[in-house]
């Protein structure tokens, strides 16, 4: 903006908003004071004082177009994104421009209907387009006004008889010379027979026609029920014959409109913080829904950002400007949650070099490769155009607790996600009292909940036989519920069944649509002595533990007798932890007393005594 329109720009704000400052310093040196006039007097003699001395000349034609059409077409051209809408834009305002320009010139020209359906999600910029070729229409001459009159079906629908007509014709009326733009258009038509939203379709569709040489209708909202609407009605479809689609914006185009916002609202974040945040657009860009927000969901993220800079700062004594302007990792990390989120730009092969960390579980790392090898054979042969069977990931899992089913659970859901089989690739843990409420009706609900945020994941069902009742049981109502959503959202949602073998036999049996959705089965068998030790160990090496050989050779043979007797319900990983937290204590307990006289190794290393005494407890 130049100093001559910056300088404009501050004087109306200042006028209506009525603040007296820039009024003040201009009466201080004009010799006609205008306090007593009104605020319109009061401009005009404010700017008639800068043009002069500026020195320069003022129009006397107040009919001057305050844009030129190239202005606007630079303008829409700098819009992030939206490369296919700036296309259709320029194809739209060419053919407009030719065909003026052939009436001028005494030619026959092509009808020009300006009616438009803008379809794409929340935030893409519709509202924003929509004016700036209101601009463009009146920069033409196309259209004598320009603006812009945004509505929703609360501004067109009345509720009773006669009510809607008055109600849409009067916004009609004022959008006359420009543009009606109405969000979510296909509410008009989704009340029913007897709702008064079909009148206002009428008079809309009966209006569009006979003004169509005065206003543009655009018409906005998700694509498949825009796409639906304008099919349901004939009268509609053939007045809007032209379509934009806005796509949702990419992670990249997230971060560029994040960074305008930053700039915008003066704030700054370094280079490292930057490019969290691009991480964090990417993964929010990858795991969007059909309800994405877009350019809103940025804002709320700045939003997000400067409160929880806000609540940090609150803190502090001394606040600097620059400590105001700067958002830092301690900011993203509270704010956005960023340590929780699905890492996608993560490679195959590191999630695979990470399970082959995981101590035992051969058979299942081998299954895992397998079924990866599948995967990524069929994505080929689809690629190259070869017939592909569609393939259930569904599976059941096998196995005593503490075998580590949760973990590779996870793992699994970073493997689909990394392979694009699932959006997200969250793993959501539930039990039968997660599911099964106690009332006719509220198990469906409460089931639908936990499979709505287990969407584009892995909904994981511990003790899942648990949900096979008698039956009048409601936890059979939670098996048909999910039942059903692996069919409906097959492409979105896997469901993982976990328990002890031999019940989840029965739970297989129980049901047979059960057999025919779960089409893999991992066995996870009991870890043996020398896995036991080397989980002990891996417990150990990340609290900075170390073992005298006393203790260990303890160790090894408590977990050789515990193999050897094999109890009912062994716990496995989860015993050893149990087993190393005790040890602490134990060892806590030993050198508590002289805690002021150890050095650095006495309180890292874990002796026979505390393990023998740990082992008492258990």
């Amino acid at each position: 903006m130049d100093n001559k329109n910056r300088f404009l720009s501050s004087v109306y704000y200042d006028l209506y908003h009525r603040k007296p400052s820039r009024i003040s310093e201009n009466n201080a040196t004009d010799s006609n004071s205008v306090s007593g006039n009104s605020p319109e007097q009061e401009l005009k003699s404010i700017i008639d004082d800068f043009y002069r001395k500026e020195g320069f000349e003022k129009s006397e034609n107040n009919e001057t177009t305050p844009f030129k059409p190239e202005e606007i077409r630079a303008e829409i051209e700098k819009l992030v994104g939206l490369t296919n809408v700036k296309e259709d834009i320029e194809a739209l305002m060419d053919f407009v421009k030719v065909q003026k320009l052939r009436r001028e010139h005494g030619l026959s020209g092509s009808s020009i209907s300006l009616h438009t359906a803008f379809l794409g999600n929340p935030g893409t910029g519709k509202t924003t387009v929509a004016r700036l070729m209101g601009e463009y229409f009146k920069a033409l001459g196309v259209l004598k006004k320009g603006h812009i009159v945004e509505v929703t079906r609360a501004d067109l629908v009345a509720e009773y008889v006669g009510g809607t007509a008055v109600k849409t014709n009067k916004v009609i009326d004022k959008a006359i010379d420009g543009i009606l733009f109405i969000d979510e258009a296909y509410s008009l038509a989704e009340g029913g027979e007897n709702d008064f939203g079909k009148e206002a379709i009428n008079i809309l569709v009966d209006r569009m026609e006979k003004e169509r040489d005065r206003l543009a209708v655009f018409l906005a909202g998700y694509t498949d029920r825009m796409e639906a609407f304008l099919k349901s009605n004939p009268g509609l479809s053939s007045r809007v014959s032209r379509k934009f689609y806005f796509k949702d914006y990419t992670g990249p185009e997230l971060l560029q409109i994040f960074e305008m916002l930053l700039e915008k609202n003066q704030y700054t974040m370094d280079g490292e913080c930057l490019r969290k945040m691009e991480q964090y657009f990417n993964y929010l860009y990858e795991t969007r829904d059909e309800h994405f927000g877009n350019g809103r969901a940025v804002r709320n993220t700045l939003e997000k950002l400067i409160k929880a800079q806000s609540d940090r700062l609150a803190e502090e004594k001394d606040v600097t400007v620059e400590m105001l302007k700067t958002i830092t990792m301690e900011d993203i990390e509270k704010a956005l949650r960023v340590k929780e989120i699905t890492v996608t730009s993560d490679k195959l092969e590191s999630i695979l070099q990470e399970l082959d960390e995981f101590v035992g579980l051969k058979n299942i790392k081998g299954h895992i490769k397998t079924l990866v090898n599948l995967i990524r054979t069929n994505q080929k042969r689809e690629e190259l155009g070869l017939p592909v069977k569609p393939m259930s990931y569904h599976a059941i899992f096998c196995g005593s607790p503490g075998t580590g089913k949760t973990s590779i659970a996870r793992i699994l859901g970073r493997i689909y996600q990394s392979l694009g089989i699932l959006k997200k690739g969250h793993v959501i843990e539930v039990d039968r009292s997660g599911l099964v409420a106690g009332y006719v009706g509220q198990t469906e609900e409460k089931t639908n909940k936990v499979l709505d945020q287990a969407m584009d994941g892995i909904l994981f069902i511990d003790e899942a036989y648990a949900l096979v009742g008698g039956p009048n049981d409601f936890g059979r109502h939670a098996i048909d519920t999910i039942l059903k959503r692996m069919d409906d959202c097959r492409d979105r949602l896997v469901v993982i069944a976990a328990g002890y073998t031999d019940r989840m036999k029965t739970f297989i049996n129980s049901n047979p649509g059960l057999k025919d959705r779960f089409s893999w089965v991992f066995e996870f068998e009991d870890y043996n002595a020398e896995e036991l030790f080397e989980i002990f160990l891996s417990f150990a090496r990340k609290q900075q533990y170390v073992l005298d050989e006393e203790a260990e050779k303890q160790l090894k043979k408590h977990f050789e007798a515990l193999t050897d007797i094999k109890p009912e319900h062994f716990g496995n990983g989860r015993y050893v932890r149990n087993l190393f937290e005790k040890i602490v204590i134990e060892q806590s307990n030993r050198i508590g007393q002289k805690i002021d006289s150890m050095k650095k190794e006495d309180l890292s290393t874990i002796t026979a005594e505390d393990v023998s005494n740990a082992l008492l407890l258990m």
